[in-house]
């Protein structure tokens, strides 16, 4: 049996009994979706690869996809077509609600798109480090966004890397390094939470335990508040953030730590969620699809397919997946009329 091993940084957790909504307000999520497939047209047979990281969108007729190659994918509410990408590979994706794209790369680059236009390329570059991967973008505004990710050193090429996990800021004119206590590994995604005006950043530690990690970002100082070597997940729901580790139990931040929200030990309960609201967000379960409705926690859609990204409407879920043979497949769920 695989061994828990959490590690808490900060004072202590706080478990909570979380006061449901009030009988006469509350609505339970819907599960009466309707189910559909889209695959989307990669020649696996070329060694063509794609593993989905992120996707976004302003509405179920306008969606972007996109990781790793061959680039990005967008829906127009017909069909997915492919993207022609400026030579390089889309790792993270940031969308504004003008449809202004930000796009971070493993190349050293940072992209915007606007109005079907490719406007502006910056590069990156860090001294005493080789490459630059970004991995997470969030945009508070067009002239106030983040992004992490990577900084790697080739100390033996194909054995021996140093990595440096990295956060950067984009005023309106150029991005620039922000200095943060030097964090052995990279950052994977960025999360803003509005009401208490603070970031939490996912990374993955190197070096000789790789664990996941959670720290909360200032805009000027990281704070490690979890870590653990069995998956973190971390998501946001009309404007809270959401922490979940150990297996199923999911927590929310205070200024006092980390406090239990819900605990979904043994329900196949995994890792990250997109939701309308507390009581109605889907998830991976370990058969699927799950769905949380504020009452209980079910698989809604079975599957082997392993998903990847998803995106939540008003009427529609869109999860991208891939099949046994390399086929990459578009689940979408809209709820009946």
């Amino acid at each position: 049996m695989k061994c828990l091993f959490l590690i808490i940084t900060v004072i202590s957790i706080y478990s909570c009994n979380v006061t449901e909504p009030q009988k006469e307000n509350f609505i339970p999520g819907r599960r009466d979706y309707l189910w559909s497939l889209d695959t989307l047209d990669i020649d696996i047979t070329r060694g063509e690869y794609m593993t989905f990281r992120d996707m976004v969108g302003n509405s179920p007729d306008d969606i972007w996809l996109g990781n790793l190659e061959p680039g990005l994918w967008h829906y127009n509410g017909i069909e997915w077509r492919n993207v022609p990408f400026p030579g390089v590979i889309p790792s993270a994706l940031w969308l504004f609600k003008d449809n202004t794209l930000w796009v971070g790369t493993g190349e050293n680059k940072i992209l915007k798109r606007e109005n079907d236009h490719w406007l502006e390329s910056f590069e990156l570059d860090l001294a005493g480090y080789d490459w630059i991967n970004i991995y997470g973008i969030w945009g508070k505004s067009k002239n106030d966004i983040y992004a992490v990710g990577m900084a790697v050193n080739v100390i033996k090429l194909g054995y021996d890397y140093e990595y440096k996990g990295i956060i950067l800021h984009y005023n309106g004119t150029d991005w620039k390094y922000i200095d943060i206590t030097k964090f052995d590994g990279g950052f994977h995604k960025i999360v803003y939470q509005e009401n208490i005006d603070l970031f939490f950043i996912y990374g993955l530690r190197s070096g000789n335990i790789n664990q996941d990690v959670i720290l909360t970002f200032d805009g000027k100082n990281t704070k490690e508040i979890m870590s653990t070597n069995d998956g973190i997940g971390l998501s946001k729901i009309n404007g809270i953030v959401y922490i979940n580790a150990s297996l199923g139990k999911v927590y929310k931040y205070s200024k006092s730590g980390l406090v239990l929200w819900k605990d979904f030990t043994g329900t196949g309960f995994l890792t990250n969620f997109v939701g309308r609201s507390e009581t109605d967000f889907i998830n991976n379960s370990n058969k699927g699809i799950g769905h949380y409705n504020g009452i209980d926690y079910k698989t809604i859609y079975k599957t082997n397919l392993d998903l990847q990204s998803s995106i939540i409407f008003e009427k529609d879920i869109f999860i991208a997946a891939e099949d046994f043979n390399g086929n990459h497949i578009i689940i979408r769920g809209k709820l009946k009329e």
